[in-house]
Protein backbone atom coordinates (compact mmCIF):
# COMPACT_ATOMS: atom_id res chain seq x y z
CA UNK A 1 0.00 0.00 0.00
CA UNK A 2 1.39 3.47 -0.87
CA UNK A 3 2.09 5.67 2.12
CA UNK A 4 0.49 9.08 2.61
CA UNK A 5 3.84 10.78 2.15
CA UNK A 6 4.25 9.51 -1.41
CA UNK A 7 1.77 12.00 -2.99
CA UNK A 8 3.48 14.82 -1.10
CA UNK A 9 6.93 13.75 -2.30
CA UNK A 10 5.64 13.38 -5.85
CA UNK A 11 4.14 16.86 -5.73
CA UNK A 12 7.42 18.30 -4.45
CA UNK A 13 9.41 16.57 -7.20
CA UNK A 14 6.99 17.88 -9.79
CA UNK A 15 7.30 21.41 -8.42
CA UNK A 16 11.11 21.20 -8.50
CA UNK A 17 11.18 19.80 -12.04
CA UNK A 18 8.73 22.38 -13.39
CA UNK A 19 10.53 25.22 -11.61
CA UNK A 20 13.93 24.20 -12.97
CA UNK A 21 12.45 23.74 -16.43
CA UNK A 22 10.96 27.23 -16.41
CA UNK A 23 14.25 28.69 -15.18
CA UNK A 24 16.23 26.84 -17.87
CA UNK A 25 13.86 28.06 -20.59
CA UNK A 26 14.13 31.66 -19.36
CA UNK A 27 17.94 31.57 -19.24
CA UNK A 28 18.08 29.82 -22.62
CA UNK A 29 15.82 32.43 -24.19
CA UNK A 30 17.92 35.19 -22.66
CA UNK A 31 21.13 33.67 -24.08
CA UNK A 32 19.54 33.15 -27.51
CA UNK A 33 18.36 36.76 -27.62
CA UNK A 34 21.87 37.94 -26.76
CA UNK A 35 23.52 35.74 -29.43
CA UNK A 36 21.04 36.92 -32.05
CA UNK A 37 21.80 40.56 -31.11
CA UNK A 38 18.21 41.17 -30.09
CA UNK A 39 19.41 42.92 -26.93
CA UNK A 40 22.21 45.43 -26.50
CA UNK A 41 25.06 43.76 -24.51
CA UNK A 42 25.75 47.08 -22.80
CA UNK A 43 22.20 47.13 -21.48
CA UNK A 44 21.83 43.41 -20.71
CA UNK A 45 24.76 41.01 -20.82
CA UNK A 46 24.20 37.37 -21.75
CA UNK A 47 24.09 34.63 -19.09
CA UNK A 48 27.41 33.24 -20.36
CA UNK A 49 29.13 36.60 -19.87
CA UNK A 50 27.51 37.01 -16.45
CA UNK A 51 28.75 33.55 -15.46
CA UNK A 52 32.26 34.40 -16.66
CA UNK A 53 32.20 37.66 -14.69
CA UNK A 54 30.95 35.79 -11.62
CA UNK A 55 33.81 33.28 -11.86
CA UNK A 56 36.37 36.03 -12.49
CA UNK A 57 35.28 38.16 -9.52
CA UNK A 58 35.11 35.11 -7.26
CA UNK A 59 38.61 33.98 -8.23
CA UNK A 60 39.94 37.45 -7.43
CA UNK A 61 38.32 37.30 -4.00
CA UNK A 62 36.02 40.27 -4.62
CA UNK A 63 32.71 38.47 -4.36
CA UNK A 64 33.81 36.33 -1.43
CA UNK A 65 34.67 39.34 0.73
CA UNK A 66 31.61 41.27 -0.46
CA UNK A 67 29.33 38.32 0.28
CA UNK A 68 30.78 37.99 3.79
CA UNK A 69 30.31 41.73 4.38
CA UNK A 70 26.72 41.81 3.10
CA UNK A 71 25.94 38.55 4.91
CA UNK A 72 27.09 40.03 8.20
CA UNK A 73 24.94 43.14 7.67
CA UNK A 74 21.95 41.00 6.73
CA UNK A 75 22.38 38.60 9.64
CA UNK A 76 22.64 41.42 12.19
CA UNK A 77 19.79 43.53 10.78
CA UNK A 78 17.45 40.60 10.17
CA UNK A 79 18.31 38.92 13.46
CA UNK A 80 17.55 42.07 15.45
CA UNK A 81 14.33 42.57 13.47
CA UNK A 82 13.23 39.00 14.18
CA UNK A 83 13.79 39.29 17.94
CA UNK A 84 12.30 42.76 18.32
CA UNK A 85 9.44 42.09 15.89
CA UNK A 86 8.30 38.86 17.52
CA UNK A 87 8.56 40.26 21.06
CA UNK A 88 6.70 43.46 20.16
CA UNK A 89 4.05 41.58 18.17
CA UNK A 90 3.42 39.15 21.03
CA UNK A 91 3.23 42.01 23.55
CA UNK A 92 0.78 43.94 21.36
CA UNK A 93 -1.37 40.85 20.94
CA UNK A 94 -1.34 39.96 24.62
CA UNK A 95 -1.95 43.40 26.12
CA UNK A 96 -4.42 45.86 24.67
CA UNK A 97 -2.67 48.83 26.26
CA UNK A 98 0.62 47.97 24.57
CA UNK A 99 -1.14 47.64 21.24
CA UNK A 100 -2.83 51.04 21.56
CA UNK A 101 0.44 52.68 22.59
CA UNK A 102 2.56 51.22 19.77
CA UNK A 103 0.00 50.98 16.98
CA UNK A 104 0.58 54.54 15.60
CA UNK A 105 4.33 53.99 15.38
CA UNK A 106 3.94 50.60 13.68
CA UNK A 107 1.62 51.89 11.00
CA UNK A 108 3.67 55.06 10.54
CA UNK A 109 6.75 52.95 9.78
CA UNK A 110 4.65 50.58 7.65
CA UNK A 111 3.34 53.42 5.46
CA UNK A 112 6.58 55.41 5.24
CA UNK A 113 8.98 54.71 2.34
CA UNK A 114 11.91 54.07 4.65
CA UNK A 115 14.43 54.00 1.80
CA UNK A 116 13.79 57.73 1.40
CA UNK A 117 15.17 58.21 4.90
CA UNK A 118 18.61 57.00 3.81
CA UNK A 119 20.21 60.50 3.77
CA UNK A 120 18.99 61.15 7.31
CA UNK A 121 20.10 57.71 8.48
CA UNK A 122 23.58 58.45 7.16
CA UNK A 123 23.65 61.59 9.30
CA UNK A 124 22.33 59.71 12.34
CA UNK A 125 24.33 56.46 12.22
CA UNK A 126 27.07 56.98 9.61
CA UNK A 127 28.06 55.48 6.27
CA UNK A 128 28.63 51.86 5.36
CA UNK A 129 27.94 49.04 7.80
CA UNK A 130 25.77 50.96 10.33
CA UNK A 131 23.35 52.42 7.78
CA UNK A 132 22.96 49.09 5.96
CA UNK A 133 22.16 47.28 9.22
CA UNK A 134 19.74 50.03 10.25
CA UNK A 135 17.88 49.95 6.93
CA UNK A 136 17.70 46.15 7.01
CA UNK A 137 16.28 46.29 10.53
CA UNK A 138 13.70 49.00 9.79
CA UNK A 139 12.48 47.36 6.59
CA UNK A 140 12.23 43.91 8.16
CA UNK A 141 10.82 44.58 11.62
CA UNK A 142 7.37 45.88 10.65
CA UNK A 143 6.20 42.82 8.65
CA UNK A 144 7.26 40.62 11.55
CA UNK A 145 5.37 42.77 14.08
CA UNK A 146 2.22 42.86 11.93
CA UNK A 147 2.22 39.12 11.20
CA UNK A 148 2.93 38.19 14.82
CA UNK A 149 0.14 40.47 16.04
CA UNK A 150 -2.24 38.91 13.51
CA UNK A 151 -1.19 35.43 14.58
CA UNK A 152 -1.93 36.13 18.24
CA UNK A 153 -5.32 37.58 17.35
CA UNK A 154 -6.10 34.50 15.24
CA UNK A 155 -5.63 32.10 18.15
CA UNK A 156 -8.44 29.51 18.23
CA UNK A 157 -10.90 30.67 20.94
CA UNK A 158 -12.22 27.12 21.36
CA UNK A 159 -8.77 25.83 22.29
CA UNK A 160 -8.23 28.82 24.59
CA UNK A 161 -11.49 28.09 26.42
CA UNK A 162 -10.63 24.39 26.64
CA UNK A 163 -7.26 25.08 28.27
CA UNK A 164 -8.86 27.50 30.74
CA UNK A 165 -11.68 25.04 31.47
CA UNK A 166 -9.12 22.49 32.63
CA UNK A 167 -7.49 25.02 34.94
CA UNK A 168 -4.78 26.19 32.58
CA UNK A 169 -3.00 29.39 33.45
CA UNK A 170 -2.29 32.32 31.17
CA UNK A 171 1.15 30.85 30.57
CA UNK A 172 -0.40 27.52 29.58
CA UNK A 173 -2.69 29.25 27.10
CA UNK A 174 0.30 31.03 25.59
CA UNK A 175 2.57 27.98 25.34
CA UNK A 176 -0.08 25.40 24.38
CA UNK A 177 -2.32 27.42 22.06
CA UNK A 178 -1.11 30.89 21.09
CA UNK A 179 2.55 30.26 20.32
CA UNK A 180 2.12 26.95 18.44
CA UNK A 181 -0.84 28.28 16.47
CA UNK A 182 0.98 31.46 15.53
CA UNK A 183 3.94 29.70 13.89
CA UNK A 184 2.67 29.78 10.28
CA UNK A 185 1.94 33.52 10.28
CA UNK A 186 5.12 34.38 12.19
CA UNK A 187 7.28 32.40 9.78
CA UNK A 188 5.44 33.92 6.83
CA UNK A 189 6.34 37.32 8.26
CA UNK A 190 9.96 36.23 8.60
CA UNK A 191 10.08 35.10 4.97
CA UNK A 192 8.64 38.42 3.84
CA UNK A 193 11.01 40.32 6.10
CA UNK A 194 14.05 38.46 4.75
CA UNK A 195 13.53 39.91 1.28
CA UNK A 196 13.00 43.40 2.67
CA UNK A 197 16.13 43.10 4.79
CA UNK A 198 18.15 42.23 1.69
CA UNK A 199 16.76 45.34 0.01
CA UNK A 200 17.85 47.41 3.00
CA UNK A 201 21.36 45.96 2.86
CA UNK A 202 21.74 46.66 -0.86
CA UNK A 203 20.39 50.22 -0.62
CA UNK A 204 22.63 50.95 2.34
CA UNK A 205 25.67 49.72 0.41
CA UNK A 206 24.85 51.44 -2.87
CA UNK A 207 25.28 54.93 -1.42
CA UNK A 208 28.42 55.70 0.53
CA UNK A 209 29.79 52.21 1.24
CA UNK A 210 33.11 50.80 0.11
CA UNK A 211 32.32 47.09 0.50
CA UNK A 212 29.45 44.69 -0.04
CA UNK A 213 27.47 43.35 -2.98
CA UNK A 214 25.49 46.58 -3.36
CA UNK A 215 28.72 48.55 -3.55
CA UNK A 216 30.07 46.16 -6.20
CA UNK A 217 26.89 46.55 -8.29
CA UNK A 218 27.15 50.35 -8.16
CA UNK A 219 30.86 50.33 -8.96
CA UNK A 220 30.53 48.25 -12.13
CA UNK A 221 27.19 49.76 -13.14
CA UNK A 222 28.70 53.25 -13.19
CA UNK A 223 31.32 51.93 -15.62
CA UNK A 224 28.65 50.28 -17.84
CA UNK A 225 30.15 46.84 -17.19
CA UNK A 226 26.78 45.10 -17.17
CA UNK A 227 28.06 41.55 -16.82
CA UNK A 228 30.18 42.47 -13.80
CA UNK A 229 27.28 44.42 -12.29
CA UNK A 230 24.93 41.45 -12.65
CA UNK A 231 27.31 39.01 -10.96
CA UNK A 232 26.54 40.33 -7.44
CA UNK A 233 22.83 40.26 -8.31
CA UNK A 234 23.10 36.50 -8.90
CA UNK A 235 24.68 36.05 -5.48
CA UNK A 236 21.98 38.19 -3.85
CA UNK A 237 19.28 36.08 -5.50
CA UNK A 238 20.95 32.88 -4.28
CA UNK A 239 21.25 34.32 -0.77
CA UNK A 240 17.55 35.20 -0.77
CA UNK A 241 16.60 31.70 -1.96
CA UNK A 242 18.76 30.03 0.70
CA UNK A 243 17.29 32.14 3.50
CA UNK A 244 13.70 31.65 2.31
CA UNK A 245 14.04 27.90 1.88
CA UNK A 246 15.77 27.66 5.25
CA UNK A 247 12.77 29.33 6.87
CA UNK A 248 10.47 26.91 5.04
CA UNK A 249 12.42 23.96 6.44
CA UNK A 250 12.25 25.53 9.89
CA UNK A 251 8.48 25.84 9.54
CA UNK A 252 8.23 22.17 8.57
CA UNK A 253 10.31 21.13 11.59
CA UNK A 254 8.38 23.31 14.03
CA UNK A 255 5.05 22.23 12.56
CA UNK A 256 5.01 19.26 14.93
CA UNK A 257 4.63 21.70 17.84
CA UNK A 258 1.43 23.16 16.42
CA UNK A 259 -1.88 22.12 17.94
CA UNK A 260 -3.95 19.63 15.88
Amino acid sequence: MPSRSEPVRSSRREAVVLGLTGLALAVGGWEAAARLSLVNPVVLASPVRVGAALARQWSRGELGSDLAWSGAEFALGFGLAAVVGIVVGLAMGAWRGVELALDPFVWFLYATPLVALHPLLVVWVGFGFPVAVTLAFLLAVIPIVVNTLGAVRAADPVLVRAVRAFGGSRRAVATKVVLPGSLPLVLAGLRLAAGRALVGVVVGEMFGANAGLGFRMTLYGARLRTADALAPVVLLALLGVVVTQGLRLLEARLGRWRPP
